[in-house]
């Protein structure tokens, strides 16, 4: 019986935190551990006894056999007097147990210190690890007292840390607290962690604008410094809000450095780094891809990352005759030449009612052409020379001109909107389209860009590198500093440079009139997308800092750093360009015009060659 209040202990304590699971390591009889059974299962705990007094060839997998478990959290009984314990929590830190997917229950019948310092003084204890040591109060055997264990990090050099918590006095039915022996009570276990002044985090320090084997100095002066925000932005907005977290921590840093983002997605580089678990932090943000969360855990989203094609609009893309007929469609063309036709039928039969019947005075009889024309005359607008006499006669060709008045207005305004309301767009929307047209294109020289372009899956991104890239001559020709290839694309129209959107914007803004901005086309490289500061999937400090980064979000500091280095548009006015009108669209009408003029003069030759074969006529018939 005198083990019942310790079992009471073990159900009140699995209950406190809603656990249903347990594995309770022990050295008891049947006996012993049947009244635990039973009280566990009137609680609804499932739980599973393993003995720690079989043969130890059976023990040497206790990780695996035993504490592998797919259940979010777990709770863990281990009684310290067994002389297997050792092994169990040596096995334990091996396998990286100490963490918050367990909850630890280590009892110590005598409540030795000195004991549970040697099991875990160089154990593999974390910050979020959810142990708790329970020993008997001497003055009174159902009186408990609970410690909480954790390590900042061994292998960073943090200490092994023993916090008195409270004192439980359990008896055969129930456990209540009896006493507060310090504040751990007053906030979660994460809050009274937050002290990380010994501990020394390894932080993956990007900088690929500089040569990485330049002094500490150097570098650091860099990520440090605000000219030149364009370069290496992201990283720069990383290493502020790591710095911000080191002011709420205390923690010290030991950096290592990198000139790439990665080599093969997940592997190589800044994240390669985060992956094999070389470096807890690292100062740039990610994309995050599916490669990559199977390592790494995303934080928060700190800058948007817009890989693009830029390029102003070229000007000799061939002529552009159907904008004169896009105000109206087909149907209405037809019913408005059909009109026209119709009025001149009518200004014909009214002249020739005037004339013969109404016998009003005219100079000479219209025909039918002449009345069509001046039917088409009103259409453009140009007026008659020829006007009916009568009242209704005027009132039709009122009629014509009234009707053709709002036509002809309609027709330019849109046709004015369409040539001078906003400048030419190019007509190149898609990757796909880039890579099958005739234009020029180059590339930054950056890792990620042409990592990704060699890399990529998608068909379009392949078509592209090997027709604008494997077809060249020189294929390191395609490659450019992005300051060279802002001002090609300046000066040749039609030129592609394809980097980071918020890297180019600092070129144009320097190098471009407003008019040229506004003349930039824009193809995304790839799918728009928010870069994350990442951490490795099973760090201990994954939750802290987590919790950190998203106040730093909801507080507004991560979008004033991201703000100062990082731009996401150009900025330019409605009238900061000029539309020229060029050829392309200027060609059809000095074309249409040229050709009416042939046709009038092979007109105007066939009636000279009638005329004079009818005055031959005419000669011979006399003679």
């Amino acid at each position: 019986m005198t083990n019942l209040p310790l079992y009471r202990l073990i159900v009140f304590n699995l209950l406190e935190i809603n656990l249903r699971s347990a594995m309770v390591f022990h050295c008891w009889s049947p006996r012993e551990a049947y009244p635990l059974a039973k009280l566990l299962s009137e609680n609804s705990i499932y739980a599973q006894f393993i003995d720690l007094q079989q043969d130890p060839e059976n023990l040497a997998n206790i990780h695996k056999d035993y504490l592998d478990s797919e259940l979010p959290k777990l709770g863990v009984f281990l009684d310290l007097g067994c002389e297997m314990a050792e092994s169990v929590t040596n096995q334990s830190s091996r396998a990286r147990l100490y963490n918050q997917n367990l909850h630890w229950l280590l009892y110590d019948e005598a409540g030795n210190l000195t004991k549970l310092s040697q099991l875990f003084q160089n154990a593999n204890l974390s910050l979020n690890a959810d142990v708790t040591h329970a020993s008997r109060q001497e003055e009174a055997q159902d009186t408990f007292v609970l410690r909480d264990v954790y390590n900042k990090g061994s292998h960073l050099g943090g200490q092994l840390n023993v916090t008195i918590d409270r004192s439980l006095q359990c008896n055969p039915s129930l456990c209540q607290v009896r006493d507060y022996l310090s504040d751990l009570h007053l906030g979660s276990r994460l809050q009274h962690r937050t002290d990380l002044s010994n501990i020394t985090f390894r932080l993956a320090a990007l900088v690929s604008v500089l040569p990485i084997n330049s002094s500490e100095e150097a570098l650091l002066e860099f990520l440090n410094s605000d000219r030149d925000s364009h370069m290496d932005s992201i990283s720069r907005i990383g290493y502020r809000l790591i710095l911000h977290c080191q002011e709420v921590l205390g923690f010290k840093m030991h950096y290592m450095w990198c000139g790439t983002w990665s080599v093969q997605d997940a592997f190589g580089g800044a994240i390669g780094m985060l992956v094999n678990e070389s470096a807890e932090i690292c100062t740039t943000p990610f994309v995050p891809s599916w490669n990559r969360l199977h390592y790494v855990h995303p934080m928060t989203e700190q800058a948007q990352f817009r890989a693009v094609c830029m390029f102003r609009t070229p000007h000799n893309a061939g002529i552009k005759a159907a904008v004169f007929l896009e105000p109206f469609m087909p149907s209405v063309w037809f019913a408005f030449m059909g009109l026209l036709m119709f009025a001149g039928v009518l200004l014909w039969l009214i002249f020739r009612l005037e004339r013969h019947w109404m016998q009003r005075c005219l100079e000479f009889m219209p025909s039918l052409l002449s009345s069509c024309l001046i039917s088409f005359g009103a259409a453009c607008i140009q007026g008659s020379y020829l006007m009916p006499k009568s009242a209704g006669g005027r009132l039709a060709f009122i009629a014509v001109m009234l009707t053709s008045f709002l036509m002809y207005n309609y027709y330019t305004s849109i046709v004015v909107a369409m040539l001078l309301g906003s400048p030419v767009r190019s007509n190149i929307k898609t990757i796909q389209q880039l890579a099958d047209s005739s234009l020029d294109v180059g590339f930054d020289t950056v890792p990620f860009t042409k990592t990704y372009l060699v890399s990529s899956p998608r068909p379009d991104i392949r078509s592209l590198y090997k027709q604008k890239v494997e077809s060249k001559r020189d294929p390191n020709s395609v490659w450019l500093s992005p300051e060279e290839g802002v001002i090609r694309v300046r000066d040749q129209p039609g030129f592609v440079y394809t980097s980071e959107a918020s890297f180019m914007y600092h070129f144009v803004e320097k190098h471009y009139l407003p008019r040229e901005i506004s003349d930039l086309n824009e193809i995304k490289l790839r799918p728009e997308s928010a870069v994350y500061g990442m951490i490795h999937l099973n760090s201990t400090y994954r939750q802290l800092l987590t919790q950190l980064q998203v106040r730093m979000l909801e507080t507004g500091i991560t979008s004033k750093h991201s703000r100062f280095f990082s731009k996401t548009k150009l900025h330019t006015f409605s009238n900061s360009f000029v539309i020229q009108v060029g050829m392309e669209y200027a060609a059809p009408l000095f074309i249409s015009l040229l050709v009416a003029y042939l046709l009038a003069l092979m007109i105007l030759l066939l009636e000279l060659s009638w005329a004079r074969w009818g005055r031959r006529t005419i000669l011979n018939l006399k003679l």
